[in-house]
């Protein structure tokens, strides 16, 4: 093996929970030429990984339609790989690496198109109690036996930094600040948005300045929410793009959200984060929770149905979060007397 390309073309949490799996790989072989493939949205995380010696990128998480897959098998074999890991395959994917003729494809071998990988690997994961990360260095245990197992992290740089910053600085004087990133995509239950904004009042009340984070589109949704509190919230949704949301979170002193990209990007630079977490196996934190050591879950708890999981996130009291929280942040004050 030469030239190896990981594939992860999903979403910020899956990216970064694959990131350790490639700096292991990198340590232990740097003879080797190391890309991934990811998609144009998360490929601003990656700017600073000086172990990466190629970035590929595709817009969305697959190619869509032939001619989409005929393009990616081009780019791939003007790359001349050697070998291809499928960490997350789809059978677009799939299809262009084998059309362009890289020698080892590897992925799992229950899926429908596994016939398309020829070095398949006997894993199951949707309904595995595993932690993601430690499936993703499952899957490349084959080739690469005995690796170092890292946490996740990203090299954050000062231009990120300084960009947040900045952006904060417009808006307020105060240097301090707690994120909270209320909204997900939708790939687990969450609070509903008016607990993380009660949250968010609380933690205000005790003169913590709140900056609230999200996307372009949830900023009318968040704003609306905000219009009926009494307490002034900063609204930075829409506002940061992913390079400067880093910065954002690198500089706060805790970020509060569900089960989203921005948790897995605060374990990952060493804020402290406050996760909400669906108890149900297949989205807990235990086979999803951020890899970092600097974090507190609150899971609520349910009977065991399944149909019960989404009801049950308002399980998790305001109140006992806030505590925490103002706990925490006070702890932490007192440390720097």
């Amino acid at each position: 093996m030469k030239k190896i390309l990981l594939c992860r073309t999903d979403a910020i949490g899956d990216l970064i929970l694959t990131l350790p799996v490639a700096r292991s790989i990198a340590e232990r072989h740097p003879q080797l030429h190391l890309s991934l493939l990811v998609s144009e949205y998360t490929k601003p995380l990656l700017e600073n990984e000086s172990y990466l010696d190629d970035i590929l990128t595709i817009k969305g998480r697959s190619p869509a339609g032939f001619g989409a897959i005929k393009e990616l098998a081009q780019l791939l074999g003007e790359h001349r790989f050697d070998t291809i890991i499928h960490i997350y395959p789809r059978f677009g994917l799939a299809l262009a690496a084998a059309f362009a003729g890289i020698d080892r494809r590897v992925g799992t071998a229950y899926r429908g198109y596994s016939f398309l990988f020829n070095h398949q690997v006997k894993l199951h994961r949707r309904k595995s109690s595993k932690h993601e990360l430690d499936l993703n260095y499952d899957l490349v245990e084959s080739l690469f036996p005995d690796l170092k197992r890292h946490r996740p992290a990203l090299t954050v740089s000062d231009r990120q930094i300084n960009a947040a910053r900045r952006l904060l600085e417009k808006r307020s004087d105060r240097p301090h600040y707690v994120v909270i990133h209320p909204l997900s995509q939708g790939s687990a239950p969450n609070w509903r948005l008016s607990r993380y904004l009660d949250l968010a009042d609380k933690i205000a009340a005790s003169d913590h300045q709140v900056v609230i984070t999200g996307s372009a589109v949830q900023r009318s949704m968040i704003a609306a929410a905000l219009a009926s509190r009494r307490r002034s919230h900063l609204n930075l949704a829409g506002e940061t793009d992913l390079t400067t949301l880093v910065g954002v979170i690198r500089n706060a002193k805790m970020i509060v959200t569900g089960s989203t990209g921005p948790i897995h990007i605060a374990a990952a630079v060493g804020t402290f984060a406050v996760g909400i977490y669906p108890p149900q196996t297949a989205l807990s934190a235990t086979r999803w929770g951020p890899g970092g050591r600097l974090v507190k879950l609150f899971v609520p708890r349910i009977d065991g149905k399944a149909s019960a999981a989404v009801a049950c996130m308002d399980a998790v009291a305001t109140e006992t979060v806030a505590a925490f929280i103002l706990s925490k942040l006070e702890e932490d004050a007192k440390l720097l007397i």
